[in-house]
């Protein structure tokens, strides 16, 4: 474990010296093409190789039927072995994880009756690591930690989501562009008889697939909500390509499928 902790702290004296190929600055200007930390990579037998992506510098061993993983954050040693009869290509992606996401506002929405409107949710996303052909799940690693919390009218009905602290505006310059997180368009149409009064967003990150533009800027499937009558908690949900973006580039299949209608899938919404 030292020897491993001795090779993570000369390999970060090495990127803050010289820099790094796989090197991902976190802080970015957003007009800027990210550097893309996704994709397929060689790693032979008694080698190491080391990625540093947003905060987590992450060490991959490859031994004869055997995959050590670290991932190396600011009070974090985690190492993990792995039995795996793989070849020595590792594939590393971005995927959401694996519940949905609850967004707070800052500021409650009012959505007048025949309105709509537009706003952007920032989601980090976890590394996924894949080895051999047909692909084999190694493990995935959160880029950040995400609390737990509760959604649903009462503690019987409802799931347990992940929390997150902000990050959702309907202006997107306003968000986060780093390479570690994902955007997602979500347009809300009020086609009932009342005022829609919008405090928070529960978004179905499993359901959402992600795609990279042509500058390394990662997508979500633009959400498509219409409330159709103030009374129900039913709304119809239809998933489709952010517009405006071309050439989009899937990167990560959605984790499950997305039904059209889903009952209490954004809300609780307040009407007026």
């Amino acid at each position: 474990m030292n020897s491993l902790l001795n090779k993570i702290k000369n390999f970060l004296s090495f990127v803050q010296k010289k820099g790094s190929q796989r090197l991902v600055d976190t802080a970015v200007d957003p007009t800027e093409e990210l550097i893309e930390w996704w994709g397929s990579f060689i790693i032979e037998e008694e080698q190491s190789r080391f990625f540093k992506i947003g905060d987590i510098v992450l060490c991959l061993d490859r031994y004869d039927r055997e995959w050590h993983i670290t991932s190396y954050r600011e009070g974090e040693q985690p190492f993990k072995t792995f039995a795996a009869q793989a070849s020595n290509e590792i594939v590393l992606k971005p995927t959401l994880p694996n519940r949905a996401l609850l967004t707070k506002l800052e500021r409650p929405f009012y959505i007048p009756m025949g309105e709509t409107l537009l706003i952007y949710i920032s989601s980090p996303v976890w590394i996924r690591i894949e080895a051999g052909k047909p692909p084999i799940l190694l493990d995935e690693i959160g880029t950040e930690t995400l609390a737990d919390t509760w959604f649903g009218r009462n503690t019987l009905e409802g799931e347990l989501c992940y929390a997150s602290a902000s990050y959702c505006s309907p202006r997107l310059d306003e968000l986060p562009r780093h390479t570690t997180r994902v955007i997602s368009p979500i347009r809300i149409a009020n086609r009932s008889k009342g005022t829609l009064v919008l405090h928070e967003l529960k978004i179905p990150l499993p359901d959402l697939s992600i795609y990279s533009d042509n500058r390394n800027h990662l997508w979500t499937e633009q959400l498509n909500i219409y409330q159709e009558d103030q009374y129900s908690h039913e709304t119809i949900v239809i998933k489709g390509p952010p517009k405006g973006l071309k050439n989009l580039k899937l990167i990560s299949p959605a984790r499950s499928g997305l039904k059209s209608g889903l009952k209490d899938l954004f809300g609780p919404f307040i009407w007026k």
